[in-house]
């Protein structure tokens, strides 16, 4: 077996560290009498050796007596014996110096990209063997392991694995090239997290999981919580959906909630499962979960103020929303102006409320006219059963709406961040940006300061509540990057966008409002030209049709039913405001 020569026991490079080689006694060797050659060293070698040590691993295996015996390596032993070492590094398998190598000049991978290749090489070394060859003029070409040559100086190797690919002409050596590409078949998904979750068993750590599978550390969390909590464990038992690393992270977000487990599983049963309905659920399930953590938020905050805090079963008929409320002259009266009525309790509406209500518990005992309807409800008539249907649709649709708007606001936001944009996509924005502010289209003089703009531009931005505290301080957080000026331009102008992108843009019954869906449409649009991809809610305002919610419910059965239940009337009054001042 040809092995690695003398010679090429050159120093590393700069960029590359000295393996950690094992060692073995030098005294362990000579006792087999194969190890034992008259053999005289080099005076190169010799002096090489003198003065940093053996730096080239000796080739050594063991025989059938479980004897070290060296195949390449002893002028090297030579050295050592002559120069008193106790020990010398060795190798269990053939190596060769990477400068010795050179790649091959006819490689078919036309992309080298080895960023996902070099965290393995770091951590475990080079396990696959790479073909070499001989070629005119003493060089030795890589046939098979372009990759791996690259790789290895970014992981810190100085040598590779290897094995003789002699007597090859071109043309076999690039058939060789595609047979070990093709014969190269990845895991699955579902065998790596398999893989995943039986080296966590047996004792791996998550950073070595994660660097053996090229993937994050979150991903291997994510894989032994689907493998260990009982509730998503039992959830996946029976489904034989291709879950990804992040919906894995989703169920495990949700396993302490049985009715969000079940509205995103059953959104992957079948063999046609779409993925797009999977991520639904999971962003329809996360926005329910972010409204009620909102409202109980408020409802801490109400308490502490000395509020009245009441559920709506406890409210008697008379009991009325403080925006239906009148004066008895007709005009409207403010929360502001209620709040100092005797009558006054908030009011959950609804389990997905981000807020409570005020309400007034006897208008006409306290000096308010009542508008004719109580509880938010319909005057009562033989169709209050459908008008119950039309409200809980608008509810589901307004869920939608808002869990379409986190959607979307994320993927503006994940743009802006970018730290590099193409060149049609930088051209875009700045299109976008020029046209708003030079035609003065959305009312961009107007809402750029507004007090919703401010905040929904921290949150494209990023910004922490701190640093949004003073929109006047914005850019002293941000990039001061030139190049990604028009990124934060274009933030600015798309959170006049958002601002005016609110509930009513997707109705189509008696609260239609086309000076708040049209432009929204044509909002959507921009998006989509960039590359968002619209959910059913959003494609049916850009293309101004009809919006069926129950479609697409993404709930479970019991989230519906409990939703059912509370229904007391979908309250759009805040919507309103916001979306009437904003189409202003």
């Amino acid at each position: 077996m040809t092995t690695t020569v003398e010679a090429d026991a050159t120093q590393a490079g700069s960029e590359a560290v000295p393996a950690a080689w094992p060692t073995i006694a030098v005294d362990d060797l000579l006792a087999h009498p194969g190890n034992d050659r008259t053999t005289v060293p080099s005076a190169g070698l010799l002096a090489g050796v003198e003065a940093e040590g053996v730096t080239e691993p000796l080739y050594i295996v063991r025989s059938s007596d479980d004897a070290p015996q060296i195949i390449d390596g002893f002028q090297r032993l030579a050295a050592a014996v002559l120069l008193g070492l106790e020990s010398v590094p060795f190798t269990p398998r053939p190596v060769i110096r990477i400068e010795a190598l050179t790649p091959h000049p006819k490689n078919v991978r036309e992309d080298l990209d080895v960023d996902d290749l070099v965290p393995s090489l770091q951590e475990f070394g080079c396990r696959d063997l790479i073909k070499i060859q001989r070629v005119e003029g003493g060089g030795i070409q890589v046939n098979d392991g372009n990759r791996r040559l690259f790789a290895a100086p970014l992981a810190g190797l100085t040598h590779l694995p290897y094995e003789w690919d002699e007597d090859q002409d071109e043309a076999g050596q690039i058939l060789g090239m595609i047979t070990s590409a093709q014969h190269r078949k990845g895991l699955t998904q579902t065998e790596t997290m398999a893989a995943m979750f039986s080296a966590a068993e047996a004792g791996a750590t998550v950073g070595k999981i994660a660097t053996a599978a090229g993937v994050r550390h979150k991903d291997v969390k994510a894989v032994v919580k689907s493998r260990t909590d009982e509730s998503v464990k039992k959830t996946l038992e029976s489904s034989i959906y291709a879950w990804t690393f992040d919906q894995l992270a989703a169920l495990g977000e949700f396993a302490d909630d049985p009715e969000a487990l079940e509205a995103i599983t059953s959104a992957a049963e079948g063999w046609n499962a779409d993925d797009e309905d999977v991520e639904w659920a999971i962003t329809v399930q996360r926005t329910r979960r972010d409204k009620r953590m909102q409202g109980e938020a408020h409802r801490a905050e109400l308490e502490r103020s000395g509020q009245q805090i009441r559920v709506m079963a406890e409210l008697s008929d008379r009991a009325t929303p403080v925006w239906r409320l009148r004066t008895p002259e007709g005009g409207r009266i403010t929360a502001e102006e209620h709040a100092d009525c005797k009558g006054q309790v908030w009011v959950l509406e609804s389990q997905d409320d981000k807020e409570l209500k005020p309400y007034c518990t006897s208008p006409t005992l306290y000096g308010h006219a009542e508008p004719g309807a109580s509880n938010g409800k319909a005057a009562s008539s033989a169709d209050q059963e459908a008008e119950k249907e039309a409200r809980a649709g608008v509810k589901l649709g307004n869920l939608h709406w808002d869990a379409a708007e986190t959607r979307r606001r994320q993927w503006i936001s994940d743009m802006v961040k970018r730290r590099t944009l193409s060149k049609e996509t930088a051209a875009a924005l700045a299109a976008h940006v020029t046209t708003a502010l030079v035609d003065g289209t959305w009312d961009v003089g107007g809402s750029l300061n507004a007090h919703n703009t401010g905040e929904i531009l921290a949150g494209l931005l990023g910004l922490t509540k701190a640093q949004a505290a003073s929109r006047s301080g914005y850019t002293q957080h941000l990039s001061k990057d030139p190049k990604r000026a028009t990124q934060l331009q274009f933030a600015a102008i798309a959170a006049v966008r958002e601002r005016g992108a609110g509930r009513y843009a997707w109705r189509t019954d008696g609260m239609r409002c086309n000076d708040i869906r049209t432009p929204t449409g044509r909002w959507i649009a921009v998006l989509e030209g960039l590359g968002y991809t619209p959910t059913a809610i959003e494609r049916a305002v850009k293309e101004n049709t009809d919006y069926d919610p129950s479609a697409r419910p993404a709930l479970s059965a019991g989230q519906q039913a409990e939703d059912a239940e509370g229904d007391q009337g979908e309250d759009d009054q805040d919507d309103q405001g916001d979306d009437a001042e904003a189409a202003e």
